[in-house]
């Protein structure tokens, strides 16, 4: 009779420790005045270009428009552009006066 092999494991799995990291919290970041300027001057200048951009392809001559490339694309993007708008506004304070 041949010789049984033997069992590679001789005694039973140890659990395997699981790594939890230490949670804390992220550092809280300042926007300086400058920063702050500098983001809402490149909002307005976005809006700024997709509102030009919006008035040629609500007046553009062509007959496919809605399904070529570039009609998709500016969808896209004005779709975006009115989702970044609404947030604007709702974290604009109201003014005062």
């Amino acid at each position: 009779m041949p010789a049984r092999p033997q069992s590679v494991l001789q005694t039973a799995p140890q659990p395997v420790a699981t790594y939890q990291p230490a949670i804390t919290p992220a550092p809280q970041q300042v926007v300086t005045p400058d920063l702050r300027d500098e983001i809402t001057s490149l909002i307005q200048e976005l809006f700024l270009k997709t509102h030009e951009l919006s008035f040629e392809y609500s007046t553009m001559e062509c007959e496919d428009l809605p399904s070529c490339q570039l009609g998709k694309k500016c969808k896209e993007l004005f779709k975006i552009v009115k989702r970044l708008n609404e947030v604007v506004k709702r974290a604009t304070p109201p003014p005062v006066g």
